[in-house]
Parts: structure tokens; sequence; C-alpha cells
């Protein structure tokens, strides 16, 4: 049928009237079904006034039949219409209402500050309004159960003309712990796409921090590996595996639960992250933050931390300038020269085993020593007393001069005339 056909209002008993004419006619609704090509259910919806308005094809129809006239149609018009334009009429007035109700559900969450209480976070009260918004539609909630200590949430999705149930649970109460400053750092650095709540790293020991962590708090983790085609497989486990041949130079896990509901929960968390920040550990949120987006720059002696997003920048810049870390921010990174107040505060936090290497040696000139230092070291051992344009020629580096620093800074080398000439020192003897 025509979605765009032209539908004829007419007077209720002229329409009951000429069905029932056309009816009794071919004596009964499934014979004149078959002469209108319509079901007899349809014939019936007319005759009984269950249908407000009528094709005009079949009004020509019942013309043709003899059932009634042109002029008895002119004097029972009651108005014509596109049955499209209608539809969209009546669809423009439906997504009017429903944006109104949605409006009117999201001004009733609570606000971050009124779900926290005795240093945590009260995710069943939010909840219970944030359920509003997605019970409708393909989405239909069946249940919500209370256990001990979390949520048993049962939906029903329809898609593709498929019927799904899923079962989702949830923390009755989040604590505002160590644990969790840490890992709503490293989500608001390094969280997982779509509806998957949980985070993408390479780092063993962040990927089984995530694991504990979503298991702790009631989700199944899931993890899926997505690789650049061509490339080995890292030594990890994984449930599913993407290949790209372009958009990833490597690899990287994510680590997460199909959990949109709590990605969602997060996501209004970070909205008011300043209020957020007010009650947990800012040290260990700045440790997971750094741990997902940070570096240490041996070059320039310093911890950076990358953010392009403008609103972020202030907060995270206004976090640190308070605790004393803050040195500016270069238009990709917020940077920070206090080493001390770094590696005392929140060097304790970190999981990242490489970045803790880094830190390590940059602070204290102990432990492993990075790569591109190493390369220096060993050159010297064999060619000692040699300028740092000699050996940036020799090893083809450009940052000779500042690596040499840092190594003289911490004993590995010495230098003596001018232009230096470096050596080895006992150190590693």
């Amino acid at each position: 049928m025509n979605k765009d056909e032209l539908m004829l209002k007419l007077n209720p008993s002229f329409q009951r009237e000429i069905f029932e004419k056309l009816v009794r006619k071919y004596k009964g609704s499934t014979k004149a079904g078959v002469i209108l090509n319509m079901k007899p259910s349809t014939i019936r919806g007319y005759k009984n006034l269950y249908f407000d308005s009528v094709p005009a094809r079949i009004i020509d129809k019942l013309k043709k039949d003899k059932i009634l006239s042109s002029n008895e149609i002119k004097s029972n018009l009651l108005l014509s219409f596109s049955k499209n334009s209608k539809l969209k009429s009546i669809l423009s007035k439906g997504r009017e209402k429903r944006t109104k109700q949605l409006t009117k559900w999201k001004e009733e969450i609570p606000e971050v500050m009124s779900i926290l209480s005795d240093n945590k976070l009260d995710f069943k009260k939010w909840f219970s309004h944030y359920q509003k918004l997605i019970d409708f539609g393909a989405r239909k909630f069946n249940y919500t159960k209370i256990r001990e200590g979390y949520l048993e949430v049962s939906y029903i999705t329809h898609s593709n003309k498929e019927k799904r149930n899923f079962v989702l649970k949830f923390p009755k109460q989040i604590l505002l712990d160590e644990e969790f400053s840490y890992f709503f750092g490293l989500w608001c650095g390094d969280r997982s796409g779509g509806k998957r709540f949980g985070i993408c790293n390479q780092n063993e020991k962040i990927i089984k921090f995530t694991e504990k962590f979503l298991d702790k708090n009631y989700q199944r983790v899931e993890k899926i590996l997505y690789i650049k085609k061509g490339l080995p497989e890292p030594n990890i486990q994984y449930d599913k595996k993407f290949s790209f041949e372009k958009d990833i130079n490597g690899w990287v896990l994510s680590v997460h639960s199909t959990n949109g509901v709590l990605y969602s929960f997060f996501d209004y968390l970070k909205k008011d992250i300043k209020e957020v920040l007010s009650h947990i550990n800012k040290y260990a949120f700045l440790a997971g933050l750094f741990d997902a987006e940070g570096n240490v720059s041996l070059y320039n002696k310093s911890f950076r931390w990358a953010c392009k997003d403008e609103l972020l920048i202030k907060i995270y810049s206004s976090l640190l300038k308070e605790l004393n870390l803050y040195a500016g921010y270069d238009g990709g990174c917020l940077i920070t020269y206090n080493l001390s107040k770094f590696y005392e505060k929140i060097f304790p936090f970190m999981k990242h085993s490489d970045k803790i290497d880094k830190a390590i040696f940059l602070c204290t000139g102990t432990g492993k020593i990075p790569s591109t230092h190493s390369e220096i070291l060993k050159y010297l051992r064999d060619n000692p007393s040699k300028r740092p344009k000699e050996i940036a020629k020799a090893l083809k580096k450009t940052k000779v001069y500042s690596e040499l620093r840092l190594l003289n800074n911490f004993g590995f080398v010495s230098h003596k005339g001018y232009p230096y000439k470096y050596k080895l020192t006992k150190k590693l003897n």
C-alpha cells in the first residue's frame, strides 16, 4: 500500500452505511474483501468505524460498484489529506511529547553531590531516575531485584525481529576509596568505546587491575584484542580478536563488561568531575590518568598528561595548581617539573610497569636504565672520551645532550675538558 496515498474522512454514519451496503450486496465481508482486494477484518473495521478515514482508491472502487455516487461523496466529505503528511504530523507530535517527557526526566536525575553519602556513591538512587530514560522503544525492563550488595536488572530488546533477554548486575553503592580513585582516572583517559564499560590498554598489571575492579563491582569481564593485520599476537589471553588493515598501528586489549548503563553512570560522574574530585584521593586519580595518558619526559625532566579537551584542561590544570604540580600546558600536555612531589605522592599509586621504571630512573637515577640511555653507555664503554657530536653521529641520535646531562647528574658518566669529552664512571663497574 502506498503510504502517501490520498485519504478521505467521511461523515461516520455515511461511512458505516456504505460498508454495510457493500457487505449486504456480497452477502458477507469475506466475498466483499475479495472484490476490493482487502482482508474481511479490514472491511469490518471500516464498517464498525475502527478507522476514521478511507483511502480514496477504495471509495473509487465503491463508486464503480455503484455503492455510492459522486454527489454523496461531496455532501459527506469532511476532510481529505495525504496519508504520509498525516503520519509525519502524528510522529512529530509524538516526538515533541516524548522530548518534553525525556527532558523532564533528565532534569530529575540527581546531582552527584546528592548521591554521595559516607564516602560512597549511591548507584541505586541514580538508577531509579535514569531507568525512565531507557525503558522504552526496543528495550523494556522486566524487573529490578535488590540483592545483598547489588541490583539485578532484567530487560528485553527487539532487534532485527529477534527478541533477546539480558540480565545485568550493578553495585548498589560504590566506595570512593583509593582503588576507585585510580580506576576513575584510568577510565577518564583510556575508556573503552560504545556500550562497553572498561578500559583499553596493553600493560599487564593494568589489565589485571581492571579485571579485578570490574569483578568486584559484579561485572562479567570480556577481553577483545584489536590488532593490525600481519602483526604477531601478544602473549595475552583474550575472548575475541579483530584485525585491521588501517586505523591501528599495533595492538590494544579492551577489558570491559558489556554494560552501557554503567558506562553512562561513569560518564555522568565525568560530567561533574570537579565534584567527584573533591571526594576522592586526588593523587590516586592523577596516577590512573597518568598511566592512561601520561608520559615520562627524560629529555626535559618532566611528567606530562596528554589532554586536548578544553574543559578538562581547565579542570586538570586547576587540580595540579592546587597540588603544586602545575608548570604549564604546551598545546598537547599538562606539565609538571616538580619531580619530588610527583614521586612522593603520585608514583606510589602507579601500576604501568614501563612508566614506573622511567619514573624511578628520572627521580632517583636507579633501577632499569631506559634503552635510549643504555645505548650511550654501551657506546662509551667501547669508545671512551667522546664528544657529544661524535656520540650523536655514531648512534644516529638527536637528543644526546639532554641524555648525557641526565646520565652525568646521576653519576653514570663524567666529562672533562671543553668541548666536553664523556666517559663512564665506576658506577657501572
